[in-house]
């Protein structure tokens, strides 16, 4: 990475000068748009013939089982071959292979769940590629505010996309939403188009023989065995991604179901989630740099379970707009420190095998927890699923945390924070070293209290309440990072402490010379 590179300023700007960067991110953003439309189209379509939350639970595990099928010699073929024309020949794959759904919806619902494996497969190809990109295309410091600016640009579309499907459905019908998510991929394989992304280290002559391919699975499973804080990252997937993979298999039932909300509620319903991952995704670009992320992982984790298990007690629309909002927070918190983790921590020339790897692990969670709790919410009831749900997860984690000290330890030495100390101290605490400690502490305690309150307004006041409080906050403290920024320039090497310091006697001086005059006078009066 040439040097310029290196001291290119951290943050959405600084980032988006890097061409291939810009152009990844600008892709992602209209697909990921286009992706909320197909969710919307797909949960609601399935469940408005159906009305089965098992129907449901198939469809969502239809999704996952291509990346169950192809995951592992995907990653193997991304480390050898162009990696950029494999992003492009995805992206043409899932474009038509969208578009064929609304036809299939007509003929039989099962040909359409063929269809979604077919996707899944594309898909398969396409995360670890894009994944693996990443780390060559920005330089090492800029790896967390990359991957969190595009955990804001994949969750932020939650907000608009599924609230503005709602409406598009409502006018045009479930197809026309399906045809716009093709439309998407297609921007984005243009996108990729104009990238320049470095060949993998491993990339051959262009013929790749059974023999090295099943060499290239067995290095990358061999790898993630041998080192203790893979094969911990590794096993905590299955009891931690349990609740997230059942919730999106039953959230639909739960809403539709349950509640009896309108579609556009259940649009609205998704975009609260999505404020949640927005919120999550700024404050860790701006202030996440240096928290442990040990503690961001499993904190993120058991936040969700609790989350969950409050949204399967949900009796009105309120309380599943905040526990939908708490959701969207954790996960975005977990999210983010476990593939930043990844890649600061895995070699690039194993990193296409080791994504692959925990996708083969996470496909087989995606598939078989819709299904079970799916027919476990037919059997005994949605909330009763989702509790269980709940709770299998938080026991489970907590026994992998329980017996990996290395799990829970292994960025102990990256800080001089005592070891006891909890998740929410050490993510309030200063962690980025343009701002002095006791400022940026004091700005991290004002936005998370005003999250807090955020969520309260949506139990009382309303979701769009609570929105707006949101964005407001982000809007006033992004403005006073920036006037800090120019009075730390003004004031040269000074801290701000120093130029407030000089800015309070300049006045109090100025009040003595005022009062010394006023008792002058009067002196004279007399």
């Amino acid at each position: 990475m040439p040097a310029t590179e290196e001291r290119r300023p951290i943050g959405f700007l600084g980032l988006m000068r890097n061409r291939n960067y810009a152009l990844l991110w600008w892709g992602q953003l209209v697909s990921e748009f286009g992706n909320r439309f197909h969710w919307v189209a797909i949960s609601l379509w399935v469940y408005s013939l159906t009305h089965s939350a098992s129907a449901v639970s198939l469809a969502i595990a239809s999704t996952f089982v291509g990346n169950l099928l192809v995951s592992l010699w995907a990653g193997v073929l991304i480390d050898w071959f162009d990696r950029k024309r494999i992003l492009i020949l995805s992206d043409i794959a899932r474009a038509c292979l969208v578009a064929l759904i609304p036809m299939l919806m007509g003929i039989n619902i099962w040909l359409v769940y063929v269809d979604l494996v077919l996707i899944s497969m594309a898909t398969a190809f396409f995360r670890p590629g894009m994944f693996a990109v990443v780390p060559t295309i920005v330089s090492r410091t800029e790896i967390m505010s990359a991957n969190s600016f595009f955990t804001a640009m994949d969750t932020g579309t939650e907000i608009v996309g599924p609230a503005l499907a709602g409406l598009v459905a409502l006018k045009f019908g479930y197809p026309s939403l399906l045809y716009f998510d093709a439309i998407t991929y297609a921007f984005s394989s243009l996108c990729l188009l104009g990238i320049r992304i470095p060949k993998g280290k491993e990339v051959g002559g262009g013929k790749v023989s059974w023999r090295p391919v099943i060499a290239g699975i067995s290095e990358g499973l061999n790898y993630v065995r041998r080192d203790t804080l893979q094969w911990g990252l590794f096993i905590l997937i299955f009891p931690a991604y349990l609740v997230g993979s059942g919730l999106n298999a039953l959230q639909t039932p739960l809403a539709k179901g349950v509640l009896g909300v309108t579609d556009a509620e259940f649009g609205t319903f998704n975009g609260v989630w999505g404020v949640g991952f927005l919120v999550a995704s700024l404050v860790l670009g701006w202030f996440g740099g240096n928290v442990r992320k040990s503690r961001l992982i499993l904190g993120g984790f058991f936040l969700g379970f609790a989350a969950t298990a409050a949204m399967g007690l949900s009796t009105t629309l309120d309380m599943l707009f905040v526990t939908a909002f708490a959701v969207g927070f954790a996960n975005t918190l977990n999210y983010v420190g476990m593939t930043t983790l990844l890649m600061e921590y895995t070699p690039q020339a194993v990193m296409g095998r080791v994504i692959a790897t925990r996708q083969l692990a996470l496909g087989v969670i995606r598939v078989l927890s819709p299904l079970i709790f799916g027919a476990l919410g037919d059997a005994v009831g949605i909330r009763q699923a989702i509790l269980a749900m709940a709770l299998a997860g938080a026991i489970g984690t907590s026994v992998v945390a329980a017996v990996s000290p290395t799990l829970r330890r292994f960025d102990h030495a990256v800080s001089s924070e005592p070891v006891r100390i909890s998740a929410l101290v050490s993510i309030l605490r200063s962690t980025r070293p343009e701002f002095d400690g006791v400022q940026q502490t004091r700005l991290n305690y004002a936005t998370t209290l005003t999250v807090a309150a955020a969520c309260l307004g949506l139990a009382y006041h309303g979701w769009y309440h609570a929105i707006g409080a949101i964005l407001g906050v982000f809007g006033v403290t992004y403005v006073a990072r920036l006037a800090r920024r120019r009075l730390l320039a003004l004031s040269g090497e000074e801290t701000l402490e120093h130029v407030f310091g000089r800015v309070r006697l300049s006045l109090r001086a100025k009040f003595k010379r005022v009062a010394g005059n006023r008792g002058n006078s009067a002196a004279r009066a007399k």
